[in-house]
């Protein structure tokens, strides 16, 4: 298990989450990654797929506590979750299974990116973020993570 050398009490609860998630894979399918944020304010976990055409899926938080969660996919989608810290536990674990299955997309525009991901439920969760500069659009749809050579 990573370890966290700050706010440990805080973000304890999300890399055990993140744990969980990556021990019901496959062993050697993804890996898991954390960090401290840049202003030291916070701590970033992530799952980095081994297979390239899948996303990557991460959150982070700040060190006063869980809530708001910023939960991020592929090259530059981000929801920000806000509100009872249960309920976004378990958004992001929905969130995280969704991309690790391949159910999410970017479409990269002139000046910025829309993502969605279409969770177990059947609702589709979606972001616009601004300032990904792109000069020719493109759309990424993410394979799940078990999907890779070899593989039908």
């Amino acid at each position: 298990m990573i370890s966290i050398t700050k706010s440990a009490d805080e973000s304890g609860r999300l890399l055990r989450l993140f744990q969980e998630v990556l021990d019901g894979l496959p062993k050697g399918m993804a890996t898991l990654g954390s960090k401290r944020t840049k202003n030291d304010d916070g701590t970033i976990i992530w799952l980095t797929p081994v297979n390239k055409s899948a996303a990557e899926f991460g959150a982070d938080s700040e060190d006063e506590g869980l809530s708001p969660i910023d939960v991020f996919f592929g090259s530059g989608t981000t929801f920000e979750l806000d509100g009872n810290v249960d309920e976004s536990l378990d958004l992001v674990r929905r969130l995280g299974l969704a991309v690790i299955s391949g159910r999410c997309e970017e479409r990269f525009g002139f000046l910025g990116v829309r993502g969605k991901i279409r969770a177990d439920e059947g609702k589709v969760y979606r972001s616009t973020g601004y300032f990904h500069l792109r000069l020719y659009p493109k759309s990424v749809r993410y394979e799940p993570y078990d999907h890779g050579p070899g593989k039908s």
